[in-house]
């Protein structure tokens, strides 16, 4: 009769001796590329850092640092476990965090603010990542302009925004998460409607529009400064609330005026809309979140992981008749390491 192994397979066998805390010592040692300095972090002696560190090599049979007298730094097997370690410190404090979560009865909601400059194709990108991760968290969403979210958050009604950028907030932070080069909706009834070559200073008899300035006064002032370098006078008022994008896109499509906008609304206009790529350098817009400076939420927490290891959503540019779109793509802004999750802040 055969005999029954227990426990984990021989080659899998070592990794179970090795503890988060060996991962949490490795992973200050690693940031800091000093001993001293890391021990201090993770308050211990400096010989017992070192000492944890050789064992954790001896588990792992490889080096992960090269050290001299002055000098440490982290060889290529240390380079490539140094990020496997803190996506699994990561993993465990969000567990741990939602557990007590869970445990204490709080509400699993995330309250999210868009408005009219939300990617969605980008956010719907993200939700599905944010499901995986955290399939039981509710997830609601508000119709507010960057000020209005601003003000929410400070009263604790959404926990993150998505808003365009600049837009500068005392007590908060902004993340960029994407960045777009838009094109001109035009009539399609509109003589340079099937210009090829087309550049907005040719376009500085036009009236134009711009989403109100308390939508997002960065966006707002950024854009009024491209018209009038073009040469463009007053922009058309649009006051009031949120404007719709069916209003800006009937606008133009009555012959009011132009726009600039991105390029994913071309697929949700109507066909009195033409829309065309800018020659030169183009212009750009740029997206991203805002939420509290020093949130330890959770649930936030692991939501605003997804937003920085996401892509952005790339639009293709626009085509003009008897013109294929190459397929090349504006690339978005580059992504900043993934969060990590702490302790929800409970809202009444």
């Amino acid at each position: 009769m055969g005999t029954i192994t227990r426990g984990p397979p021989p080659r899998l066998r070592y990794l179970w001796r090795v503890e988060l805390r060996h991962l949490r010592y490795f992973v200050a040692v690693a940031e800091e590329l000093h001993f001293g300095r890391a021990a201090l972090r993770v308050h211990t002696s400096q010989p017992s850092l070192s000492q944890q560190i050789r064992d954790l090599e001896r588990e792992l049979k490889v080096d992960l640092f090269l050290r001299t007298k002055r000098h440490v730094e982290l060889t290529p097997a240390g380079a490539r476990f140094f990020e496997e370690a803190r996506g699994i410190l990561a993993a465990a404090e969000r567990a741990a965090g939602l557990a007590r979560e869970t445990a204490r009865g709080e509400s699993l909601k995330l309250a999210i603010g868009i408005s009219p400059e939300t990617d969605w194709l980008f956010l719907g990108k993200v939700l599905r990542l944010f499901a995986e991760h955290a399939p039981t968290v509710e997830v609601v969403f508000q119709n507010l302009t960057p000020e209005a979210q601003v003000a929410a958050l400070r009263e604790g009604r959404i926990d993150v925004g998505f808003v365009g950028l600049p837009l500068e907030a005392e007590g908060m932070v902004t993340e960029a998460t994407g960045r777009v080069k838009l094109v001109v909706a035009l009539p399609a009834s509109h003589p340079m409607a099937r210009r090829t070559d087309l550049r907005l200073e040719e376009l500085s008899k036009e009236a134009y529009v711009l989403w109100p300035k308390h939508l997002s006064p960065g966006s707002y002032d950024q854009m009024l400064s491209v018209f009038r370098r073009a040469g463009f006078g007053p922009p058309i008022a649009v006051e009031g609330g949120i404007p719709s994008t069916r209003t800006v896109l009937g606008m133009v499509a009555a012959g009011l005026t132009i726009a600039l906008v991105d390029p994913v609304l071309e697929q949700m206009s109507a066909s009195e809309v033409v829309f065309r790529p800018l020659g030169g350098p183009g212009v750009f817009t740029e997206r991203g979140v805002i939420y509290r400076r020093g949130d330890v939420s959770p649930i936030l927490t692991s939501f605003l992981l997804e937003v920085r290891v996401t892509p952005p959503e790339r639009a293709t540019p626009a085509t003009v008749p008897g013109k294929q779109s190459s397929g090349k793509r504006e690339k978005g802004a580059s992504r900043a390491a993934r969060p990590r999750v702490g302790k929800t802040r409970k809202r009444g």
